[in-house]
C-alpha cells in the first residue's frame, strides 16, 4: 500500500496531484477548506481510498491534530510508501509592503510557511517508526529565489520554505535509510486560480502585472495535470539528494 497526504487538494495543482494519485492500492488524504465528496467518489471508482479532512492552513493550533487524524488507522506494517505533499498556498496580498495590511501579510506567511513547517514536523514525528519509504514534497516557487515588488510576503515565505527543506534534509541524512526524503520544488507558472488572482490585481500595485497577463494570452502557462505529472516524477527520482531545491523547468 502507498499512502499520500495532499494539502490544498480541492482545486488547481492540488486537485491535479490527487487525481494523478488515484490508483489501486493507494490510500489518499486530501486536505482543504472545502468539501471533497466528488473527488472521494472518483477515487473509489479508480480503486483508491480517499479520506478528506476539512481544515484551514491559517489555523496553526489545529495542524498537529490534523496530521494525527490523517495518519490514524494507517497500518505501518507492509506499507510501501508514505508521502506528504505541502501544496496549499496563497499569493495575496499583492501590493507593496507599505500598502499591504499587516493581517494579510501574516496570513500569507502562516499559510505558505508556518503551516507546511508544522505539518512536516508532525509527519516526521508520527511516521518515525514506520519502515516505509517516506518522502515530503514542498511546493516552492521561483519567487523564493528572486525578489518581486509587490510580493514581499510570498517571496519571503517561499524562501523560508526552501531553507526549512535544506535544514530538514541535513537532519534526515543522519538517519540514513530510515530518514525521510524531503524536496522543495518550484512547479513553474501553472494555469490555476492563483494566476487569475494575479491578473485581477491593480497594475499599480504589481510591477510584473503585464508579464503575467501576457503569459496567459500567449498560452505560456502549464496545465495543472501536466505539472502534477512532472512533480510526481521528481518526487520519486532518487537522483536528487534529500534537501534539494529544484525547479521543474530546469529538469529533464
Amino acid at each position: 500500500m502507498k499512502f499520500f497526504i495532499v494539502t490544498g487538494a480541492s482545486k488547481g495543482l492540488g486537485e491535479a496531484l490527487l487525481r494523478r494519485l488515484m490508483q489501486p492500492g493507494h490510500t489518499l488524504v486530501g486536505m482543504a477548506r472545502s468539501d471533497g465528496e466528488p473527488l472521494r467518489a472518483e477515487a473509489e471508482s479508480k480503486g483508491a481510498v480517499l479520506r478528506w479532512i476539512r481544515g484551514d492552513m491559517n489555523d496553526i493550533s489545529s495542524l498537529d491534530a490534523v496530521m494525527e487524524e490523517a495518519c490514524a488507522g494507517i497500518a505501518a506494517d507492509g506499507l510501501e510508501t508514505a508521502v506528504l505533499i505541502n501544496n496549499a498556498g496563497m499569493v495575496e496580498p499583492i501590493a507593496p509592503a507599505d500598502v499591504a495590511a499587516g493581517a494579510e501579510l501574516a496570513r500569507n506567511l502562516t499559510v505558505n510557511l508556518i503551516a507546511p513547517v508544522v505539518l512536516a514536523s508532525a509527519f516526521l514525528r508520527l511516521t518515525a517508526g514506520w519502515g516505509a519509504d517516506k518522502r515530503i514534497l514542498n511546493l516552492s516557487s521561483g519567487a523564493g529565489k528572486k525578489p518581486y515588488a509587490g510580493w514581499s510576503a510570498y517571496c519571503a515565505s517561499k524562501a523560508g520554505l526552501d531553507m526549512f527543506t535544506r535544514c530538514v534534509g541535513e537532519e534526515q541524512q543522519a538517519a540514513g535509510a530510515a530518514g525521510v526524503r524531503i524536496l522543495s520544488v518550484a512547479p513553474g507558472v501553472v494555469d490555476t486560480g492563483m494566476q487569475e488572482e494575479i491578473r485581477r490585481t491593480d497594475p499599480a500595485l504589481f510591477q510584473q502585472h503585464s508579464r503575467f497577463v501576457q503569459l496567459k494570452e500567449t498560452g505560456a502557462l502549464a496545465s495543472p495535470d501536466e505539472t502534477a505529472g512532472k512533480l510526481l516524477r521528481v518526487l520519486f527520482d532518487d537522483r536528487y539528494p534529500t534537501g534539494s531545491l529544484l525547479d521543474v523547468r530546469e529538469l529533464d
